[in-house]
């Protein structure tokens, strides 16, 4: 493993209740105790979001509260105050770079060297609000493949840094 003192990881995806929050909450499990790792999560909007049902239910069999989490919108402090920010989807890394001039890697690009997105729920099971077993099934198995990538974006972290403004 590579040496990770004082470093800040930023995940990143549009409402911060799903994607970005279930890879914060993974990285913060794989580190456990560890105390030189920041890790952090931001949405691309600021709109009023709980996290449902499926993905708090997952979390909480994991040993992990996510009660608390409150969604964030990402800003430039929060963006150039870490040293590793993670897009989740193209459509996060494209809003990213034209807003704040900066290219993120792909979570998949880290953690199993594809450049695909991971999807949202509603990109993949439309009527995901009528339709709630596929919509936790797909989750589900999202959020499984965001903690089996995990040990190996965190071996990845230093040859994916911010460049610094």
């Amino acid at each position: 493993m590579i040496d990770t003192a004082n470093t800040s990881v930023l995940f990143v995806c549009t409402g911060n209740i799903f994607r970005s929050m279930t890879a914060e909450y993974a990285l913060k499990n794989l580190l456990g105790e560890r105390s030189d790792v920041y890790v952090h999560s931001a949405g691309l909007v600021d709109a009023p979001h709980d996290v449902v049902d499926f993905v708090s239910d997952y979390l909480q069999r994991k040993g992990i509260d996510v009660c608390r989490h409150v969604p964030r919108k990402i800003t430039a402090d929060i963006l150039h105050s870490s040293t590793v920010a993670v897009a989740m989807d193209v459509s996060h890394q494209q809003e990213i770079a034209r807003g704040y001039g900066v290219q993120l890697p792909l979570f998949n690009e880290m953690a199993y060297n594809e450049g695909t997105s991971m999807l949202d729920v509603w990109e993949v099971v439309p009527d995901w609000r009528n339709n709630e077993a596929a919509a936790r099934e797909y989750g589900h198995s999202l959020m499984d493949k965001i903690f089996s990538g995990m040990p190996r974006l965190l071996e990845r972290l230093s040859e994916f840094s911010l460049p610094r403004v």
